[in-house]
């Protein structure tokens, strides 16, 4: 692909060897000339002038070397991203069909276009809207509803009665509907709280490897339109997960967690059960949530506080060594002082003690 078309796809202004060919995109230190790199700030211009890329796409006023064919745009990593998929196509799609070594229940209503892979097992009553995807060792639960132009990796578990919306993607090994941990302590043992409910997954939902959402005791887990999860994340009963929201990997939520649109959760964040966190609000990584979070803050640490003050307690704890230091030598002082003006009686005390032992 020329340099000139490329810039057309990407929607990016051309300065440069219009007719430059580009096989591929790659990092700035494995580059050769038929590549095009992305530089997102002037952090890695250093990198940049070391590259053999023949091109790259980077912002308005990022210098590029001399002889580099320059794509700019104002944001360089969404270009980027449509040179991936010009450069090497969209991911590869299973032909429309049913596998022999599928297992269907009785009543499915499958879809115009749908692909059901090796394996995959359906119970009764399954509706697969238009060009869905089972990849293989799919297993679909009795009434398990999947909208248009969804795709499940390979070992999705979506259980009964659970819903899921259209162009959503779930990755491999994730589970829909499992029971929630609930349980009643009686007469010096545990048992069961029944989990009749459902989950329901909302349009444009993307949702990673290995990640658990559990449905709810007796109404609805709720992930809504267009949110985006991470693998290895724990979402348990009767939680609401907003419109947009972004959870990273390895975040826990107890039951009955709200998080609010465009709620953001780094790394390893751990909420504690019934706690609402408002829209907007961003927590960071390895943060533990114990109480309600209103809308429009940053929390950090654990358990979380604001981030001024959080970062307020960490600059001053840091400084605790030196200053446990002239705290001990404002404390000699004051007593060498209060032994000069005669003040010193537990000095004298202990001198006394000294002589009688």
């Amino acid at each position: 692909m020329k340099a000139s078309e490329l810039a057309q796809v990407c929607q990016c202004k051309l300065e440069g060897d219009a007719n430059l060919e580009i096989k591929d995109v790659a990092t700035l230190a494995k580059a050769a000339r038929e590549h095009v790199v992305f530089v997102t700030g002037a952090d890695y211009v250093t990198q940049l002038e070391k590259s053999r890329a023949g091109a790259v796409i980077t912002k308005p006023g990022i210098a590029a070397p001399q002889g580099m064919t320059v794509l700019r745009h104002d944001d360089p990593d969404l270009a980027f991203s449509k040179a991936i998929t010009a450069l090497r196509g969209p991911a590869p799609r299973p032909l429309p069909g049913i596998s022999q070594h599928a297992v269907v229940g009785k009543r499915p209503t499958i879809g115009e276009g749908a692909s059901i892979g090796a394996f995959v097992v359906m119970g009764d009553g399954v509706r697969l809207g238009k060009n869905v995807v089972l990849h293989p060792h799919v297993v679909l639960g009795d009434e398990v509803e999947i909208g248009d132009d969804t795709v499940l990796f390979p070992h999705v578990t979506i259980l009964e009665r659970c819903k899921v919306g259209r162009r959503c993607i779930i990755h491999p090994g994730a589970v829909i509907g499992a029971d929630g941990f609930g349980f009643h302590f009686v007469a010096g043992k545990f048992e069961k709280a029944p989990q009749r409910g459902i989950v329901v997954i909302e349009d444009d939902v993307e949702i990673g490897a290995n990640t658990t959402i559990d449905r709810a005791r007796f109404d609805v887990t709720l992930v809504k339109r267009g949110a985006k999860i991470d693998n290895l994340v724990q979402i348990a009963h009767n939680c609401e997960i907003g419109s947009n929201v972004v959870i990273a990997g390895q975040c826990g939520l107890s039951g009955s967690v709200t998080l609010k649109d465009y709620v953001i959760l780094a790394g390893g964040v751990g909420i504690a059960d019934h706690i609402t966190i408002g829209m907007g609000s961003k927590v960071g990584a390895g943060s533990g949530i114990m109480k309600d979070v209103a809308p429009g803050k940053t929390m950090v640490g654990f358990p979380a506080d604001e981030g001024r003050v959080y970062m307020k307690r960490e600059a001053a704890a840091r400084r605790l060594p030196e200053t446990q230091e002239r705290v001990r030598e404002l404390e000699k002082q004051v007593r060498q002082l209060m032994k000069q003006a005669g003040l010193d009686k537990k000095g004298e005390e202990d001198e006394v003690s000294r002589n009688a032992e």
